[in-house]
């Protein structure tokens, strides 16, 4: 037990997210945020710590996300669609028990309709049953999750009678498998995250030069919602844009990213701070006084006596 005790080597985490990681029940995910307190928050040195291949480190970032305790790595790639040969091949016969039998999938069902403006096709039910389950997601997150992709198909469409495929969704739906985005509870939080975002997106796109209204692409939407979690401010974000401007003559996402992570760091909260901290302080900007300036006692004693010795003289000269 003294091993656990040493001084100097005690990292700590705060209670909500133990808890986080209690309930996720992933081993993995918590491995990897301990590794991440372990390495000060430096993902590439707590997966260089772990010596995980890709298969495994993946699924334990994504939970970390999912969690809120862990930001994307700069520079990943959004990960592939997974390809899983076990999708099981519901037939017709097996849909339509489904529907005669179970009431919950009956109103599942009922409902999907409603929300989608159609009568769903065999294939419809047959992707709807895979997420009620194969993936097990309750109705109440399906709702939320058809809800969620409904919003978004109509904000990048730019059409508010747009309605997305049912493939759609259930491609959705093996997203928030992986992020462990599976219950109520953690539906409601993802998607208050996700709504948060949405609140911000055109403004930080306009903050960075975007000129024609338009949904950010994935890749722009992943850097925005880092932004909106670190609480950042459209002005500061609109200064760390033209600093990118200016030393890359065009804008770059991920050295912008650098610049607005390194402020957040500092606790920069408004251009202003930003200004000030990047200035010389006005101590290293006064002229460096000279050494003599104040004259020491044995410097003066000199000097008096050098008096002395010319009034002295001069005396004399004048006496003869």
């Amino acid at each position: 037990m003294s091993a656990l005790l040493l001084p100097n080597e005690i990292l700590s985490m705060t209670a909500q997210a133990a808890r986080l990681l209690v309930d996720s029940g992933d081993g993995d995910g918590a491995l990897l945020y301990l590794a991440l307190l372990e390495c000060g928050g430096d993902g590439e040195k707590a997966a260089a710590r772990l010596r995980w291949p890709d298969t495994r480190l993946r699924p334990a970032w994504e939970r970390l996300i999912s969690l809120g305790l862990a930001r994307p790595p700069e520079n990943t790639p959004a990960p592939p669609p997974r390809q899983d040969d076990r999708l099981p091949e519901y037939t017709r016969e097996e849909i339509t028990a489904a529907r005669e039998q179970q009431s919950e999938f009956q109103a599942l069902c009922l409902e999907l309709e409603g929300m989608l403006g159609r009568v769903l096709l065999l294939n419809d039910e047959k992707y709807l049953y895979t997420i009620y389950d194969y993936l097990g997601f309750s109705p109440e997150v399906i709702v939320l999750l058809a809800g969620w992709i409904i919003r978004r198909e109509r904000r990048q469409k730019n059409n508010p009678a747009a309605f997305p495929r049912m493939s759609d969704i259930r491609k959705e739906a093996f997203v928030w498998k992986r992020l462990g985005v599976d219950t109520l509870e953690r539906a409601e939080d993802y998607l208050r995250r996700q709504e948060c975002v949405d609140q911000r997106e055109w403004a930080i796109l306009q903050a960075v030069g975007v000129a024609d209204r338009r949904p950010a692409v994935e890749k722009e939407r992943q850097f925005i919602a880092a932004w909106v979690e670190m609480g950042l401010s459209d002005e500061l974000i609109r200064l760390a844009y033209e600093r990118t401007v200016y030393q890359k003559k065009a804008m770059n996402w991920p050295y912008m990213n650098k610049i607005l992570q390194s402020w957040h760091k500092a606790g920069y909260k408004t251009p202003a701070q930003v200004e000030a901290g990047d200035r010389p302080s006005k101590r290293s900007q006064a002229p460096a006084q000279p050494q003599d300036f104040q004259p020491s006692q044995e410097r003066i004693q000199k000097n008096n006596d050098w008096l002395d010795q010319f009034l002295a003289e001069q005396q004399k000269k004048g006496g003869g």
